[in-house]
């Protein structure tokens, strides 16, 4: 039996400002984007006057006259988490980023070494609070769909060990939302067919749920189930997680429409492969390889992170531009994107500005693009940028 430790930030972004200025520690804190215009993250002591990610700015304010309100520093945030991996990774090589602030462990096998995982985990956590001054939650389970929801169901400061053969009792009745791979919209639909409940899903015949969960109906259904068989796999930092979308031309390519063409329709596919997997990127690389083979990669990093492919359309020409440094013909084109963030919560009806609305769009279309794409396939859909020839 395998032990799966998932380790996840309490108010990680707030956290790591209280730590990195002492100034703010016992005060209430709250970090906020730019773009989104609401609290992404959350000190402990904002949260007793009930501010969480995804209120809005103006009514956190309110809600705490004496808050502080902080821009986002993903980079900060970045090079925190990767310093708790590298604690993780002194005691197993199997780590696996889950975004900025959180990560799984395996560490089946390693108890003689480690000891029990169990208190391996507390270890680990007071480690981190007393070098960094960053809480953590854990969650300790035989796989990495119940560790993951065990670390986050107590927080804050909480551990909570599944023990073997407990994990449909523990999953069964929490609601839908909890499942990781199961969306808001999936979660609606299945509430309307009566299943609001994890062990509802899981009991429920698996032709009915296809209907609406499509080609992963099987793979959630067992999740429910508490059946997780993913192995962890070794992700140094969670900068190294990453999504790629390649092409290779029929033919040497020199016009610089085509290039700009194929670029856009790679980084459509990409950021549905990051949206697919519910998280949001800062980085985009863009990769070439010239037609004596030689190749050459360049990059570029957005302030905050998205899953939305048109927060990155506007970087192409230029880093198309930077990358293509040789005047010679290309054989292939590749899009790789990086750093990645679990989703941030978004402002949605409470954001009346033109970029807010104009965001909130862009996702919505985005998502119901993936959604038939899923259904009849990835040319059911297009922009319509893509669909015209260069």
């Amino acid at each position: 039996m395998r032990s799966i430790i998932h380790w996840d930030g309490d108010g990680f972004f707030a956290s790591i400002e209280q730590a990195a200025d002492k100034r703010l520690r016992g005060r209430a804190v709250a970090v906020g984007g730019a773009k989104r215009g609401v609290v992404l993250s959350a000190s402990l002591e904002a949260k007793r006057y009930g501010i969480r990610p995804g209120t809005p700015m103006q009514k956190a304010r309110r809600m705490c006259p004496p808050l502080l309100t902080l821009p986002a520093h993903f980079d900060l945030y970045e090079r925190f988490s990767e310093q708790i991996l590298m604690l993780c990774e002194e005691r197993t090589p199997l780590v696996e980023a889950s975004g900025a602030g959180a990560a799984w462990l395996d560490l089946t096998g390693t108890e003689t070494h480690n000891g029990p995982a169990l208190g391996y985990a507390h270890e680990l956590r007071q480690t981190v609070s007393s070098w960094l001054h960053v809480p953590l939650s854990f969650g300790l389970a035989s796989n990495k769909t119940v560790a993951r929801i065990a670390a986050r169901i107590r927080k804050p400061h909480a551990p909570y060990e599944i023990m073997a053969g407990g994990e449909s009792a523990f999953l069964a009745p929490l609601s839908l939302r909890w499942l990781p791979g199961i969306t808001s919209e999936h979660a609606d639909t299945l509430e309307v067919a009566g299943l609001k409940r994890i062990g509802d899903l899981a009991r429920a015949p698996l032709d009915a749920t296809a209907m609406i969960l499509g080609r992963n109906a099987l793979k959630l259904q067992r999740r429910a189930q508490g059946i997780d068989e993913s192995p962890v796999g070794k992700t140094k930092t969670a900068t190294e997680t990453s999504w790629k979308e390649s092409i290779e031309f029929a033919e040497d390519v020199w016009e610089n429409a085509k290039l700009l063409a194929a670029l856009r329709s790679l980084l459509e596919t990409l950021m549905q492969s990051v949206r697919a997997d519910g998280m949001e990127v800062r980085k985009l690389s863009l990769g070439l390889r010239y037609t004596d083979r030689e190749e050459n990669e360049r990059s570029v990093t957005i302030a905050e992170p998205s899953a939305v492919e048109a927060d990155f359309y506007g970087h192409l020409p230029r880093l198309l531009q930077q990358t293509w440094e040789r005047r010679v013909r290309l054989r292939a084109l590749w899009l790789r994107a990086a750093r990645a963030h679990a989703p941030s919560p978004q402002m949605s009806l409470f954001d009346f500005t033109a970029t807010g609305q104009n965001r909130e769009k862009e996702q919505r279309l985005a998502v119901a693009m993936d959604s038939l794409k899923k259904s009849f396939g990835n040319q059911a859909v297009r922009r319509g940028m893509l669909a015209a020839k260069p």
